[in-house]
């Protein structure tokens, strides 16, 4: 930041270019930190075409974006990542202030145990709140190139669970966690979805429930009979239907989010959360033998089966409650086994329908 105290002047001055042109003048600032605030304010003026601009913290830019997001179901998982960005940059630091190559070295060291892919939805809660505090028309400074940031992932085939993995999964799965797991299995709803949902949301004579969907976006789905056995069968001990019994007893805390975390008491049953299930289902993998299969792996399943069984798009994608079809098609993908029948079948086909060769004739008699 260029400010500097002229002589016999009690106050900070600016000098600073911005698009070929020059800014400078008295910032009216007797102290140093004063005066870089004052002279931002000049360049967030500049930048906006002489239009001042609040600046604003990061730690406020995170709270105006929990105002616009924390009723989604995605929330959960946006805090914390938002909760590290804070910790990582500095809850005081101003947006305007916080470059690109801040910004690099950041992600850079988020990688550490999380994979590309991890980081890259950690960068995209990071451009989201960034984007919303400049339409709230705060001065944000220069827009970070984002797609500069993002890294390379290698494409995935989505994961299926054949049926000899999932008879060994699901016998290592924890009894009070069995039913949210087949559940998630049989409906192919997210894991928030399945979470978030309530006993008031299911309509038993319509067999029918309400889901809040990714986007915030409340739609009602149908349920078969197994999934109808399956709600019917779990404790009512709360709003939500889907709970887990405590391991231990422990008394109440705060997180490392700053979350409240309510007391806990063996063998009583309290709503089931996203941490809660995550070391339960590593150890249940473990245990089977399923290598590379995460637990939104579930939802592909699911699709895939769905295609396979019925062939109709349409009713995958409304199943999965996607927005677009292209989404379903990248979950429903083909297997080996579904490629290897298709190669046969046009293999006999095409021998049915080529016709002999004729004879060459002697043209010599």
């Amino acid at each position: 930041m260029s400010v500097y105290k002229p002589k016999n002047s009690p106050y900070f001055h600016f000098d600073f270019v911005w698009k070929g042109r020059r800014f400078h003048g008295s910032t009216g600032a007797k102290t140093k930190r004063e005066a870089l605030r004052a002279e931002e304010a000049e360049r967030a003026k500049a930048r906006n075409g002489g239009a001042a601009r609040l600046p604003i913290t990061l730690d406020e830019a995170c709270g105006l974006y929990q105002d616009r997001v924390e009723d989604l179901p995605s929330w959960s998982t946006a805090r914390y990542m938002l909760a590290a960005l804070i910790q990582g940059l500095g809850a005081a630091t101003l947006l305007s202030e916080i470059t690109q190559r801040q910004l690099l070295h950041y992600f850079s060291g988020r990688r550490n145990g999380r994979t590309n892919g991890s980081v890259n939805r950690e960068i995209e809660v990071c451009r989201a709140m960034w984007r919303w505090a400049g339409k709230a028309r705060y001065d944000v400074g220069e827009m970070p190139d984002w797609g500069a940031l993002l890294l390379k992932v290698p494409n995935r085939a989505p994961r299926e669970l054949s049926t000899t993995e999932e008879t060994a999964l699901f016998g290592e799965i924890r009894a009070d966690l069995y039913a949210f797991c087949e559940f998630a299995l049989k409906t192919g709803w997210r894991k928030s979805e399945v979470i978030g949902l309530r006993w008031s949301d299911v309509d038993l004579g319509a067999r029918t429930a309400g889901t809040k969907i990714k986007g915030g976006d409340v739609v009602r789905r149908p349920l078969t009979q197994d999934m109808l056995v399956i709600i019917a069968n779990q404790p009512k001990v709360g709003p939500f239907i889907f709970t887990y019994a405590a391991a231990r007893t422990k008394p109440a805390f705060t997180d490392k989010l700053g979350r409240k975390q309510p007391a806990r008491k063996k063998g009583e049953r309290y709503p089931m959360t996203e941490t809660v299930i995550r070391r339960p289902w590593k150890a249940a993998l473990e245990a089977a033998g399923v290598e590379n299969f995460r637990f939104h792996d579930l939802r592909h399943t699911r699709g895939t089966r769905i295609l396979r069984a019925t062939g109709n798009l349409a009713a995958a994608k409304e199943a999965l409650k996607h927005r677009s079809i292209k989404t379903t098609l990248r979950y429903a993908h083909a297997t080996d086994n579904d490629v290897r029948n298709a190669l046969d079948a046009s293999d006999s086909k095409s021998r049915e329908s080529t016709p002999e060769p004729e004879k060459t004739r002697n043209l010599s008699t």
